[in-house]
């Protein structure tokens, strides 16, 4: 018969993992490249910014409700802001931003004190509105129209810069030009950036910007938590509160909601932030040179790349109720390093890490899933062979009780083989004698399964089959020694019903058990799981002796000391060194169970186990007489007459004085 080999992925290879691993990755970083779900990038890394102290050099000064409602309805007059301008001034401060821009002429006396006010303060800083168009190239953003302040008034000023907050495509403010160039090949920096000149603080148009001379600018805190605010109405009427704008770099611009200047930032929520701020925030990024720079795409990529590959290795590794705690800790380590890298300036991006982490992990579950359900039809497939489907069932809830590669381990092996198979065969034709051994031994094999033993192979008419193996079995003997009374009892049955014709077959059965090596054996390619050891050839010897004796169940002493006492009907045979061994072995007849078994037969078993006790005692005379009684009653019985027919040896030829009672088998 065709044998049946079994071939199983070991749990740690880690090719197919790791390329679906390296193939998520290698598409996540692609996209990321791409700038694909660039918009949900940026809005989950403004999650990265964490308050800090500001500049507290910086103070607000907010044309608020309170403002308006002492000082008039908005627009003021010029003369108003002039007097504002006077007040702040008068505090000394280092520089006044004012983020109000005057584009068109009002009356000759407004314009007049405003532009006074403006050249008396001497460190005033205005706006001036620009059209922007951002180049491709590095030249970054070109001026193509722009609002400045009436010359009388921007004559007066110290600088003008430009107020200009380019959004993102979603809204949001994180990138501010430090200049724009113009068509004459001048530029007009940014509000912020004149401020720092006007304050006599040292700063570059190239600190922190990128290629299109943008500053990323570094938010301390969420909208109106930043910087000391004061409403224009109190440093108008509060001497105390104008002493805190002493030294200080003071922006003065619209907070009132119906002022409609403010937009959206990465630190709001719900609530934006007002122009003045943001001009307040890019100032302080700039003198606190917090700068923030986006983490280069390639070592991204490589980040991205690098732990879908990780994961690929881990999860086949790990238990699997530990792949998503695992997953869970890579996603937490790579959050905490993004942090960790903004704090340092650099900008992450969590979300295609994110993605890299939940696709690959849900791949390469998703690959272990199908090559687990492989692995199942592998070992069902295989095994199907060998045990019965409950065994294979036990194995599949729990593959770790299959261990691949030979272990030792104590078991019951067990052969049984049909008493004159030549004779058989050559009475019968081809077709005749396969079906004859097809309904013989699925029979057996049914038997074996029910006993949830193991089929190891068929050797011709053979069958051999063993337990505690790959399941642990304490009762490992029991179950071979059932297994072998169901199948001579079944056998008789099938005689009895001639479902072999006119034949009658006949089996004998050795047991034993001991210590074996079981597992898969063979090449790499193509193993069987088998038993080897001395105890295995030991069981093939037991089997061969059952004709020397003329019985069907012979077991050594070793399976019959791991059964339960008193539920067998068992007589000690012989002490035999059988061909090979050169320790002698006890072996044991099961006739039956005892709830089974007639008086005649226990009186049997007693009559003959005194026999052998005086045949080892070397009283030949009274064994005589026992193996005389035996084979009058029981002329049938084998070891009797195999007895009888030592003792009359002996008789005549005394064994040696040092004679154990063994008898040395010449023959397997």
């Amino acid at each position: 018969m065709k044998k049946t080999s079994l071939r199983i992925n070991g749990i740690k290879d880690l090719t197919r993992p790791v390329l679906v691993a390296l193939t998520i990755g290698l598409l996540c970083a692609s996209a990321f490249l791409f700038g694909m779900l660039e918009t949900w990038s940026r809005r989950i890394s403004d999650r990265l910014y964490l308050p800090y102290t500001a500049d507290s050099r910086i103070v607000l000064v907010a044309i608020d409700d309170a403002s308006m409602a002492r000082l008039g309805r908005w627009p003021w007059d010029r003369a108003v802001h002039g007097e504002l301008m006077n007040r702040i001034a008068s505090a000394g401060p280092l520089a006044i931003g004012y983020d109000v821009n005057f584009p068109e002429t009002s009356d000759a006396e407004n314009d007049g004190a405003l532009a006074l006010a403006i050249q008396q303060a001497g460190k005033v800083v205005l706006p001036v509105e620009l059209e922007l168009s951002l180049s491709s190239g590095k030249d970054g953003y070109t001026a193509t129209k722009f609002l400045p302040p009436i010359s009388q008034i921007a004559v007066s000023a110290a600088r003008i810069g430009h107020t200009n907050t380019p959004q993102d495509a979603d809204g949001v403010v994180r990138r501010i030009p430090l200049y724009a160039s113009l068509a004459d090949s001048g530029v007009i920096p940014a509000f912020a950036y004149r401020i720092l000149e006007v304050a006599g603080i040292e700063a570059s148009l190239s600190d922190g910007a990128d290629n299109a001379n943008r500053v990323i600018v570094h938010y301390a805190d969420k909208p109106g938590a930043a910087f000391p605010i004061y409403s224009a109405a109190e440093v108008m009427d509060d001497l105390e509160v104008r002493k805190l704008l002493k030294n200080r770099i003071v922006l003065v611009g619209a907070t009132a909601p119906d002022l409609h200047d403010n937009q959206r930032v990465p630190t709001s929520i719900t609530q934006p932030m007002n122009g003045v701020e943001i001009h307040a925030s890019l100032l302080n990024t700039l003198l606190q040179k917090k700068f923030l720079y986006e983490l280069p795409g390639w070592i991204l990529a490589l980040w991205i790349l690098g732990i879908a590959l990780l994961l690929g290795i881990i999860i086949p590794l790990v238990r699997a109720r530990w792949s998503v705690p695992m997953a869970f800790l890579l996603w937490i380590g790579s959050v905490i390093a993004a942090f960790i890298c903004f704090d340092k300036g650099w900008i992450v991006d969590i979300l295609w890490i994110t993605i890299s982490i939940i696709i690959t992990f849900s791949a390469v579950m998703l690959e272990r899933r199908v090559a687990s359900e492989k692995q199942k039809r592998e070992i069902r497939h295989a095994f199907s062979h060998y045990v019965s489907s409950s065994v294979v069932d036990s194995i599949l809830e729990n593959p770790a009780q299959l261990q691949l590669g030979g272990v030792r381990k104590d078991m019951t092996v067990m052969f049984s083989d049909v008493r004159g198979f030549t004779t058989i065969s050559e009475g019968l034709s081809p077709d005749a004698l396969v079906k004859l051994m097809n309904t013989y031994l699925t029979r057996m094999t049914e038997i074996v399964f029910k006993h949830e033993g193991v089929l190891d192979k068929y050797i011709g008419d053979a069958v051999m089959a063993f337990w505690n193996a790959p399941l642990d079995q304490e009762d490992h003997a029991k179950r071979a020694v059932d297994t072998a009374l169901e199948m001579l009892s079944e056998l008789r049955k099938m005689n009895e019903e001639k479902l072999f014709g006119d034949l009658e077959i006949k089996i004998g059965v050795g047991i034993n058990s001991g210590e074996m090596v079981v597992g898969n054996m063979g090449s790499t390619d193509r193993f069987d799981y088998t038993v080897i050891g001395d105890n295995v050839n030991l069981g093939s010897r037991m089997e061969g002796l059952t004709k020397q004796y003329g019985i069907a169940l012979l077991i050594s002493e070793s399976t019959k000391n791991e059964l339960p006492e008193g539920e067998y009907l068992i007589r000690p045979i012989d002490l035999v060194a059988v061909k090979g061994k050169s320790k002698p072995i006890k072996m044991y007849e099961v006739i039956k169970k005892v709830a089974d078994a007639t008086d005649d037969e226990k009186y049997m078993v007693e009559k003959y186990t005194e026999a052998l006790q005086a045949y080892f005692a070397k009283d030949f005379f009274t064994a005589a007489q026992l193996t005389d009684q035996l084979t009058s009653q029981f002329p049938a019985d084998g070891p009797s007459k195999t007895l009888k027919e030592r003792v009359e040896y002996f008789a005549k030829e005394p064994p040696a004085e040092d004679w154990d009672g063994a008898w040395v088998m010449k023959t397997k």
